[in-house]
């Protein structure tokens, strides 16, 4: 059996499972897993689910997803099995579902169709594809499949609809599998210059031990663009900003530049920082030229790829000039290449790369996602924190700072370490970023940012606890790990809940908006009381109680109902739209509800709210005694004898303490002396003044 279908097993055996455990049919959880995967490549952001079927009419849509720097409309089918035996995608099958997809976009210029849609999921997708369309500059068809692509399928061309670009993209288990076991952010993809420019000139820079060559060369603007249409957002490094619009002033610059002065562009601009994993070079006349590059990523200078690109597109202009008069040809851009072969630190130079080309721009740490102290704190406690033992067995959560980092653990194990690390680190209790932010966000009552979507919430709390983070970041440790936990079980057994309802079961949709709204709300109800749910309980447990479920299921549906009525929704048309609003959130946090089935463990009085908190100050200052533990221990003698060299040489008196509690420092690794937890704080202070006037230390 050859290695896809080991891994399709594995898949469609993950799917069924989660079906089991009451989430979704599991149609919709193929539907969710795959989207998942393209959300955390970077590939698609804010994938809905919203399926319409009409085998009379042979139409089918299953979801859709705008990009609006790319003004691309990305509309979603699947083509799922679940059979043991697997299936093979044809030409013909493709073609026939891209048909499907086609003609329902095609039927939403007619008003006899609208009309015959019912006001439900079915009208929520045709609305939402009209509002996107006016704007949109391409289509592109995506499909999903459980099936394996056929050797013979060629590349499937597709007619303009509604006199838009179309393209077809297929995601077949091949390549589902594919992008899974990547490592990194995206899916693997090589540039090939010669096909775009017949290649591009290059100077090499320096090489290092490390297995890092850096280049220089100049882009032309008419091979950037081409890039950007090839490539799109997939060419932007995931942990820098995204280009937003020509309404900031820095892209209105650039786009006056290209339009007014395009032979001067390349003085003006501070040019590109790029990175790839390989480089094919040849030579021609002494001339150095890039054949191809793999997986080449845009680190700085996003706006001006994504301005060159849209500029020429724009309707318009200044003066007597049109932006559509562009000319690309006289546009050069300058671009710094990094080619990091040695995937061990490939994660930490893009890194590296990144923040400090970075560094000129007001661009925030919360941007840096992945790398964030936040993110990584989370990381390590997760490694290291086990769950209280349910029937006797204890199991930790494994939180993927970046995508593919579990599967990254599991491939180099045997078969029998991997059963180990399974059970240890069980894939019900993996969860991502994204899955992070909507635990978190729901719980801070912000569920009109959860149904922004994945990336966008992300952004959005990203912002809010780099913030904080940086004020206090004790706020995020062991007791903030403890209660995300809960957050997840709580999130995870409510949509369970939701989902195999009676009142869910008759009638279907709106999922995702139920839950967040629900607990939401619930949250909502409960402060006003003075209230709150107890966290530890679902902690100490893994699990919610029964009358909080039975809770959830009650108030789910009179949230749902709200949800639907379009006389409360006040004029919103569209469900959907209402969820992402704040207005919408404000009108259910009028709403009187009577909570009835809530027992007394389950909430925390406003008395026990200030037990607890007394309670998490005393493990905070236990847990700064750790952590300046660790910290001191990580420091070297060699390091903490130049902090001593540093301050004598400032003057300072050998019997000053900055001298002498680094000398007591020096033995602290040894075993030889053992600070005070305050000589320990101290010492810290001391290390980092040090730094802060000038000192600084390589080992």
């Amino acid at each position: 059996m050859d290695k896809p279908m080991d891994f399709r097993d594995e898949f469609i055996n993950k799917i069924r499972l989660a079906s089991l455990d009451g989430h979704n049919f599991e149609e919709e959880e193929f539907f969710s897993e795959v989207s998942e995967l393209l959300e955390g490549a970077g590939i698609l952001d804010n994938i809905e689910y919203s399926p319409y079927r009409n085998s009379t009419r042979g139409m089918r849509v299953d979801g859709y997803a705008w990009n609006e720097l790319e003004k691309t409309l990305n509309v979603i089918v699947s083509k799922y099995s679940g059979d043991e035996s697997v299936p093979t995608l044809t030409q013909t099958e493709l073609e026939k579902l891209a048909g499907r997809v086609g003609r329902f976009i095609e039927n939403l210029g007619s008003d006899s169709f609208l009309e015959s849609l019912e006001v439900s999921s079915d009208r929520e997708v045709a609305d939402q594809l009209l509002k996107f369309l006016p704007d949109t500059h391409k289509i592109r068809l995506v499909i999903y499949s459980d099936y394996l692509l056929s050797n013979r399928v060629k590349k499937i061309k597709n007619e303009p609809i509604l006199d838009k670009p179309t393209t077809v993209e297929v995601w077949a288990i091949d390549r589902i599998e594919s992008l899974s076991q990547a490592d990194g952010e995206g899916e693997p993809f090589t540039v090939d210059f010669v096909g775009i420019c017949g290649g591009l000139e290059v100077l090499p820079a320096n090489t290092s031990e490390h297995g890092t060559k850096t280049f220089l060369c100049v882009v032309p603007g008419n091979v950037l663009s081409t890039l950007y249409d090839e490539y799109g957002q997939r060419l932007l490094e995931a942990n820098v900003r995204t280009f937003l619009d020509f309404r900031s002033g820095v892209n209105k610059g650039i786009r006056k530049a290209l339009l007014t002065e395009p032979e001067n562009f390349f003085a003006y601009n501070n040019g590109l920082t790029c990175t790839a994993t390989d480089i094919k070079l040849s030579e021609q006349d002494g001339q150095f030229m890039i054949q191809s590059l793999e997986n080449l990523q845009i680190v700085n200078g996003g706006q001006t790829t994504a301005s060159i690109y849209f500029a020429p597109r724009e309707k318009g202009g200044i003066g007597n000039y049109s932006y559509r008069d562009i000319d690309l040809t006289k546009v050069f851009v300058q671009m710094k290449l990094t080619v990091i072969s040695n995937a061990d630190i490939l994660d930490e130079m893009k890194s590296n790369i990144s923040e400090y080309a970075n560094t000129q721009n007001s661009i925030q740490k919360s941007d840096l996602v992945s790398n964030h102290p936040f993110h990584r704190n989370i990381e390590k406690l997760a490694l290291s924190t086990s769950m209280p033992a349910v029937n006797g067995v204890s199991t930790k959560w494994f939180y993927e700072r970046s995508r593919g980092q579990y599967n990254t653990r599991l491939r180099p194990l045997t078969a029998a370490k991997q059963r180990q690390f399974k059970a240890e680190f069980p894939t019900s209790q993996k969860f991502s970023k994204t899955d992070m932010a909507k635990y978190e966000n729901t719980w801070r009552m912000r569920p009109f940012e959860v149904k922004k979507g994945a990336q966008a919430n992300l952004k959005l709390l990203g912002a809010r606890i780099a913030e904080e983070f940086e004020q206090d970041e004790d706020n995020f440790k062991h007791i903030f790990y403890r209660e995300l936990i809960a957050k997840a079980i709580l999130f995870k057994e409510a949509d369970s809940a939701i989902f195999t309802s009676n009142w869910y079961r008759e009638q279907s949709g709106f999922k995702a908006e139920t839950v967040t709204y629900t607990l939401s709300f619930l949250r909502h109800l409960l402060l006003k009381k003075g209230e709150d749910l107890n966290l530890d309980r679902i902690f100490r447990t893994q699990s919610i109680s029964e009358e909080l479920r039975a809770e959830i299921v009650n108030l789910g549906l009179f949230i749902r109902e709200r949800i639907l009525d379009p006389e409360f929704r006040n004029g919103v048309a569209n469900p959907s739209e209402f969820c992402k609003s704040a207005k919408g959130w404000e009108r259910i946090k009028r709403l009187e509800y009577a909570l009835r089935y809530l027992s007394s463990a389950d909430v925390l009085s406003s008395s026990q709210q200030k037990e607890a908190a007394e309670e998490t100050k005393e493990l905070k200052a236990a847990g700064h005694q750790i952590d300046d533990f660790e910290a001191i221990s990580k420091i070297t003698e060699g390091e903490w004898r130049k902090i001593i060299e540093f301050y004598i040489s400032q003057g300072y008196p050998p019997f000053h303490k900055n001298v002498t509690l680094s000398e007591k420092c020096l033995g602290i690794r040894s075993g030889k002396t053992v600070p005070t937890d305050n000589e320990m704080k101290a010492a810290l202070q001391i290390r980092k003044r040090a730094y802060d006037q000038g000192f600084d230390y390589a080992d």
